[in-house]
């Protein structure tokens, strides 16, 4: 019985085979004599690489193709046509970095262009297409134009098929097996198609006890009818014996007599007497990991073999512990606030504090936020130092625990208590937070997160008179809200740092002041405010390439939030710290940090209550290939080009399209083992504060108003 999942030798039911027999010797024959060439030129004078003919190729064009357009079959060729006068001159130059080469008619490669054409054909079922090549040459301008002529042929179906050797396995998992399959009767049968089929059939045996299930080739086939061009397909399978967990051993090496075999196995995905699954063994050492206990961790089983006596498989956990006590100095860069920040603090982490493998840290750390906009010389010269009015930044004190096994090893929590004091240009702010939070994974890429936060906030505004003072004195007054937070996030993303496939997306709902209503007592004397607030997220990544050269990266962002119930009529509005400020090196990056919003310019830091905005980036790779430079790996070099528009309104009701703010930039990455350093130049495309007739880019002078107003930005990791 032929097969031709694989090797595509099909027994196909007819006499005639005397023409393909000779066609073969001739092929054979073929290869033999460019065999002997190559051979022989390995002894010839070493000489200048020269193109197989100087007739340089300028059109290739497809005709009789009805199925597939002329872009698929492109890809599928070796032969291209000629590149542009421009790139040519690049490569003259630089090489293949900058340029492309220019493209010569080759007769071996187009031969290889033909088979790889019938091959490409009978991957999607059409296993009687024939390929003529015509050539047209330009003696006088030494061209030549290509035209491939293509006769697809009938399409091959399938007819029948059977499935051999899941009788005797369970039938819960025979349906599995046949229910949603990728090859059905009736569908054209194309072999790689097939192969998917088999290897899906065999993942899902491997999942569910059967890590030995293999495909049995001998039983299986491809048999095509010629009297209908159709296909009758078997597929056999021989599942081995069904194996379960057996016993667990744990070995910590070194020993720790505070890590009891228990907390380890807790943590796995599977239990002893379960069916065997690989995918359980990786996630099992996946979900170890993150306890954040161990250096390192391996889940060992013997090598499955028919002479096992024992179809219980034992297990053997190696882990490494990580130091128990360690005391750590900081040095933070961030984009928090979307602004550049740089920090330093120092920590101080008991792993497995009171067993359990609860984690207690301490973290004490300083941030200085725009610390390119300070005005160097009034702090030191003048002795301002931090009361200076160009000083932004942070002070905080940190104590946390974080519960990894909250009732089941989905569920964690944590309790952290924070002492914050903040400053901004028009306003000091000190916070008093206490946050309890549980997260669980609902799936294996879906999350979920639930905070209840106690919060004391106490801004002091500066005299400034940026600011109207009626809304400084209604903004300058101290708040105590509980704020019940749940976030809802799915992340498929191929990497933390720098993603290249892949998409994040988030839901947060927040509300603040029900449990102050229902709990009167909690709230003491200070007043506190009715608040909801909705925040949707979105990350989305595209490679545009097949090797990562070329990143299409996109974000969008929309929230809104207002008050409700009695504060709604009252005096308090909600936090400063909790409302929506546009601008910065995550955001609009046209703009400084909380220098974009559709109102007044003295209502700016104050923020608003409903934002949107979207940014668009390309990321190249223009450097790869290129080596080093000095001590930089030219790999690991980035080119972006990205588009940001959006702005941040007092209230929805005073959204509009032209409020939309757009800038545009330029940016430069380089990869690190914790991420890309970020610098960003942005300019505006379109400011919507600016007088009419002087608002987009065409209506300004380039270098005098637009590029001279641009703004740089820095961090580490990517904006988004």
């Amino acid at each position: 019985m032929g097969f031709l999942f694989h090797d595509f030798n099909v027994l196909t039911v007819q006499k005639n085979t005397s023409e393909k027999s000779s066609r073969g010797l001739l092929v054979r024959a073929a290869h033999f004599i460019l065999f002997m060439l190559t051979l022989l030129s390995n002894y010839l004078p070493a000489q200048d690489a020269q193109p197989v003919s100087m007739f340089e190729i300028t059109a290739i064009t497809f005709e009789g193709n009805t199925t597939f357009d002329d872009e698929q079959l492109e890809e599928v060729i070796r032969t291209k046509e000629t590149p542009g006068a421009v790139s040519k001159f690049f490569y003259s130059v630089f090489g293949e970095k900058l340029g492309s080469k220019p493209e010569y008619l080759d007769e071996i490669f187009l031969e290889e262009d033909k088979e790889q054409l019938i091959l490409f054909y009978k991957h999607h079922s059409f296993f009687s297409t024939t390929i003529n090549i015509q050539t047209t040459l330009d003696t006088v301008d030494e061209s030549c134009s290509l035209v491939f002529n293509v006769s697809e042929g009938n399409r091959s179906f399938i007819d029948s098929l059977e499935y051999l050797g899941i009788d005797s396995i369970a039938s819960d998992l025979k349906e599995q097996i046949t229910f949603e399959p990728i090859i059905t009767k009736g569908m054209a049968y194309e072999p790689p198609k097939a192969q998917s089929e088999i290897a899906r059939i065999l993942n899902i045996l491997a999942e569910n006890g059967y890590p030995q299930a293999r495909f049995d080739k001998e039983r299986s086939g491809a048999i095509h009818r010629a009297s209908t061009n159709n296909f009758l397909l078997t597929i056999s399978i021989v599942p081995g014996k069904r194996y379960a967990f057996g016993d667990v051993t744990v070995h910590v090496e070194p020993a720790r007599e505070d890590i009891a075999p228990e907390l380890i196995i807790r943590q796995l995905d599977f239990e002893q007497g379960e069916l065997y699954s690989k995918r359980k063994t990786i996630s099992s050492e996946r979900s170890l990991n993150r306890l954040d206990l161990f250096e390192s961790v391996r889940i060992d089983h013997p090598r499955f073999s028919d002479t096992l006596q024992s179809t219980l498989i034992p297990s053997d956990i190696f882990v490494r512990p990580r130091d128990r006590h360690e005391i750590s100095p900081e040095l933070s860069v961030s984009d928090e606030n979307n602004t550049f920040n740089l920090g330093l603090g120092l920590g101080y982490t008991n792993r497995n504090f009171l067993g359990d493998a609860r984690l207690f840290s301490i973290r004490a750390r300083v941030r200085a936020q725009s610390l390119l906009e300070w005005n160097l010389g009034d702090v030191v010269l003048k002795g301002n130092g931090l009361s200076d009015e160009s000083v932004i930044g942070a002070v905080e004190l940190q104590f946390q625990i974080q519960q990894p096994y909250f009732f089941s090893k989905r569920l964690n929590g944590s309790w952290t208590s924070s002492i914050i004091s903040e400053k901004q240009i028009e306003y000091k702010q000190s916070i008093l937070r206490n946050k309890i939070g549980l997260s669980n994974q609902f799936a294996i890429y879906t999350y979920g997160l639930a905070e209840w936060t106690l919060e004391r906030v106490s801004p002091e505004f500066e005299d400034s008179t940026k600011i109207p003072l009626i809304f400084t004195l209604q903004e300058n007054q101290k708040q105590f809200n509980s704020i019940l937070t749940l976030t809802l996030q799915r992340d498929k993303t191929n990497d933390i740092f720098s993603p290249t496939e892949g998409f994040f997306n988030s839901i947060t709902v927040e509300e603040s002041g029900i449990l102050p209503k229902v709990l009167p007592s909690i709230k003491g004397d200070l007043p506190f405010t009715q608040y909801y607030k909705l925040i949707l997220f979105g990350r989305w990544y595209d490679d545009l390439t097949t090797s990562k050269f070329n990143i299409l990266a996109m974000k969008g962002r929309a929230g809104y939030q207002d008050k409700y119930g009695d504060s709604y009529s009252s005096g308090v509005n909600i936090p400063l710290n909790r409302r929506f400020f546009a601008g910065g090196s995550g955001s609009v990056r046209g703009w400084r940090a909380r220098d974009l919003g559709a109102m007044p310019d003295s209502l700016l830091p104050l923020g608003g209550n409903f934002i949107f905005e979207g940014n668009l980036e390309l990321r190249i790779n223009h450097l790869r290939g290129f080596g080093k430079a000095l001590w930089f790996d030219l790999d690991n070099v980035w080119g972006v080009y990205y588009l940001d528009f959006g702005n941040v309104w007092s209230d929805l009701k005073d959204f509009t399209l032209k409020d939309l703010a757009v800038a545009a930039g330029i940016g430069f990455r380089y990869e690190t083992l914790f991420g890309p350093f970020r610098i960003d130049y942005g300019f505006r495309i379109y400011d919507p504060k600016e007088p009419a007739g002087h608002q987009t880019i065409f209506q300004k002078r380039f270098w005098g108003d637009v590029f001279s107003n641009g703004v740089l930005h820095f961090g580490i990791g990517h904006a988004f």
